[in-house]
C-alpha cells in the first residue's frame, strides 16, 4: 500500500499547475504596432513586427485615444497559455457617461489576418459583417460563468466590427454567429492589480486560454480589442509540444499497472 501511495505521489508532482497566474514578462508574444516613440523608431506597418522587436511599445493606434484605461499592453503565451494585459478592465469594461464599453471575444488564424478589406471608417456602431479577416477560430468568451467556447470560423461565421468609425481598422470585435463549436465550458482567470513594468498604474490580465487545439509546432496570430475598438491587440506564436512532466505521468500510470499487475 506504501508502494501504491508514493507511486501517486510521483505521479500528482509531475503534474504541471494550471493556477490562475501567470508569469509575466515570460514569452511576451506582442507585435508592435509600429508607431515610433522614445524606445523604438521603427516605421514599418505595425503587424509586421520591425526589428525583431517583441516588446510592445505602449501606443495605441491613429485615431484611438491614448488612455490607461484604452490601453492594451501585450499578449503572453507560455506552457501553450495564452494571456493578455492591459490597463483596460477586461472584466467591468470601462463606464463613460453612463455607458460600458465592453471587450471583446479572441480571434485566433493560422496565416497572418488581413485587416485591409473593411476599414470603412464613415460608418459607426457594431455592425454585423461576414468574417473577411482571415481567423480561423474565437475564443466566445462568457465573463458570467468565466468560461469560452471554442469555434471554428467557417464561410457562415458572421463577427461584430468597433463601434467607433475611425477605429474599424481594429476589426473584428466580437464573435457573432455561425460556425462550428469543437470545445466548449472551458474556464479563463480575470486577474487585477498584475504587476508589471508597463506604463500605467493598473493593469488587468486575462489567462488561462489553451491552444493545443491547434497541434503541435503550429504558428498563429491572436487578436483582441475592445468594443470601441480604441486598441488594437496583436500577438504571433507557435504551440509546442506538452511538456516533459506529462510524460512522467504516463510513465507514473504505466508504473502503478505493472506494479498491480505484479501484486
Amino acid at each position: 500500500m506504501k508502494k501504491i501511495f508514493l507511486i501517486l505521489l510521483m505521479v500528482f508532482v509531475a503534474l504541471p499547475v494550471f493556477a490562475d497566474s501567470f508569469n509575466y514578462g515570460v514569452n511576451e508574444i506582442t507585435i508592435p504596432d509600429g508607431n515610433p516613440d522614445a524606445d523604438h523608431t521603427y516605421t514599418n506597418s505595425w503587424y509586421n513586427g520591425s526589428g525583431g522587436v517583441t516588446k510592445e511599445d505602449q501606443e495605441v493606434e491613429p485615431g484611438m485615444s491614448t488612455d490607461q484605461k484604452w490601453d492594451l499592453e501585450g499578449f503572453f503565451f507560455e506552457e501553450n497559455k495564452l494571456s493578455m494585459v492591459g490597463g483596460f478592465d477586461f472584466m467591468n469594461g470601462v463606464t463613460v457617461a453612463g455607458r460600458t464599453w465592453t471587450s471583446g471575444d479572441i480571434f485566433i488564424s493560422k496565416t497572418k489576418p488581413d485587416f485591409g478589406d473593411i476599414t470603412d471608417t464613415s460608418t459607426s456602431g457594431n455592425l454585423s459583417v461576414s468574417n473577411a479577416y482571415g481567423f480561423d477560430y474565437v475564443f466566445d468568451l462568457n465573463f458570467d460563468g468565466m468560461t469560452y467556447d471554442v469555434i471554428q470560423l467557417g464561410d457562415d461565421a458572421t463577427v461584430l466590427t468597433a463601434d467607433v468609425a475611425d477605429n474599424q481598422g481594429s476589426n473584428p470585435w466580437k464573435y457573432d454567429g455561425g460556425g462550428t463549436v469543437i470545445k466548449s465550458g472551458l474556464s479563463f482567470f480575470s486577474l487585477t492589480n498584475i504587476d508589471t513594468d508597463f506604463m500605467g498604474d493598473s493593469h488587468y490580465a486575462l489567462t488561462g486560454f489553451d491552444l493545443l487545439f491547434l497541434g503541435h509546432e503550429t504558428e498563429f496570430y491572436s487578436h483582441f480589442t475592445m468594443e470601441c475598438g480604441n486598441d488594437n491587440l496583436m500577438g504571433k506564436g507557435a504551440v509546442v509540444p506538452e511538456p516533459a512532466p506529462m510524460m512522467l505521468l504516463g510513465s507514473g500510470l504505466v508504473g502503478l499497472g505493472f506494479y498491480r499487475r505484479k501484486r
